[in-house]
């Protein structure tokens, strides 16, 4: 029973780690998606100037001492604040589920893996792994747009601020769904590699 609550632990772990890297790596290559998506030709800004607007949220998002969010080319109204105040809290809840798991991961990779019982616990990680494929699959049949809502949907049950008005929260140009498609790629490839990481580590007695 303990090495079980350890492995839903390390999954934890593996998940957090996977959406912390995602959002950290797609705030550093945010330039190359505005080339990417042309974005200068969407908002007639400079590249410079939607990268800082873009730092300003991001830095909102992530860090917990920063806690007003005023972009200086981009209004917001309330509902759009009050999402990404969900979002901030969910980005928060993600780092600390990521530091406390941290040193479950290394006590069980000492207790279970290097002792050798990482059989015994290989079909939880075959199932993590698979389970995201299974995810991508649906979206794969019901296309990205669909997907993208029935995932906003399941994490924020009966709240609409997401659907964002660009009339209002005209930084939703800067954030269009191409953007988020490239985001969850990210992360599915993270997160299988760290899966498949483990599940390769558990195959020896």
């Amino acid at each position: 029973m303990k090495t079980r609550l350890q492995q839903f632990a390390v999954i934890l772990s593996i998940l957090s780690g996977a959406i912390l890297a995602t959002i950290y790596l797609a705030w550093l290559f945010y330039p190359v998606e505005i080339n990417v998506l042309n974005l200068e030709g969407i908002v007639y800004m400079k590249a410079a100037d939607i990268s800082y607007n873009f730092n300003v949220l991001l830095n909102y998002l992530t860090n917990p001492l920063v806690q007003v969010l005023e972009m200086p080319n981009f209004s917001s109204s309330a509902d759009g604040l009050h999402h990404f105040e969900q979002v901030k809290w969910l980005f928060h809840l993600t780092q600390a589920i990521f530091v406390l798991t941290i040193p479950i991961l290394v006590l069980f990779f000492k207790q279970v893996i290097q002792k050798g019982y990482g059989p015994l616990v290989q079909k939880g990680f075959i199932w993590a792994a698979v389970l995201p494929m299974l995810i991508g699959i649906l979206g794969l049949l019901i296309g990205f747009d669909a997907f993208f809502v029935l995932f906003h949907q399941v994490l924020f049950v009966g709240d609409s601020t997401w659907l964002f008005n660009p009339a209002t929260d005209p930084v939703i140009y800067i954030l269009p769904q191409e953007f988020f498609l490239h985001c969850f790629v990210l992360f599915f490839l993270i997160y299988e590699v760290l899966c498949l990481s483990f599940v390769w580590l558990t195959r020896k007695k």
